[in-house]
């Protein structure tokens, strides 16, 4: 139990999903072997990505973000990419039946000379409610920071901003997943709009944690 408390403690001052855009970061609150995720969101624009998560250990997983966005109002598409990282600090248990994963990554959208880099550092609590056969429903939650950067913006300019996913995981079957989550917050680069997400995540038969 004191492990767990000086875990929780720790959420205060650090974390590390990578995050190119204002879209949800679709990341459970439990880490993956192996994950393919197909998202769109829309928002500040409408997003096109693909993540990428794949488990390094029991307890550590990384990831890739890739898409495009067409911003909101007009303007250049815009492309994306970043890199992404959990760490699993907590399975649910009866003295603490909450999933809590640290996550964190850095990511970057560009457009004709303009790119706005983001280094989010936060954590996903959730917990997960068994349903009939293999179905299990996991609403969350994913706060964190993000340290921004505008290449192009008046002058190279950083500010810090504030995200926050709600979201819902739908465990179908051991393969395939439904997730939905709204941004609350995202950066001022981009109209510091709120933006919500669909995803189908897919992982390989025998894969599913």
């Amino acid at each position: 139990m004191i492990r767990r408390l000086i875990a929780l403690s720790f959420l205060a001052i650090s974390g590390a999903a990578a995050q190119s855009y204002n879209y949800p970061a679709l990341q459970t609150p439990r880490i993956v072997d192996r994950e393919y995720n197909f998202a769109a969101a829309s928002g500040a624009g409408t997003s096109l990505y693909f993540q990428w998560r794949e488990g390094a250990s029991e307890t550590l997983q990384w990831g890739v973000d890739a898409g495009l966005v067409a911003p909101k109002g007009g303007g250049d598409t815009r492309l994306l990419f970043g890199g992404s990282v959990a760490y699993q600090v907590n399975r649910a248990t009866d003295d603490l039946p909450f999933d809590i994963a640290l996550t964190g990554g850095i990511g970057a959208s560009f457009a004709n000379g303009n790119s706005v880099s983001r280094i989010p550092l936060g954590a996903v609590i959730g917990h997960s409610f068994l349903l009939d056969g293999e179905y299990r429903l996991t609403p969350y939650a994913h706060p964190r920071l993000s340290f921004d950067h505008c290449g192009n913006c008046a002058g190279n300019t950083s500010k810090v901003d504030v995200d926050v996913d709600l979201g819902l995981d739908f465990v179908m079957t051991p393969q395939i997943s439904l997730r939905a989550a709204v941004l609350l917050g995202g950066t001022d680069y981009f109209g510091g709009n709120s933006s919500v997400g669909f995803s189908l995540a897919w992982t390989p038969k025998g894969l599913r944690k």
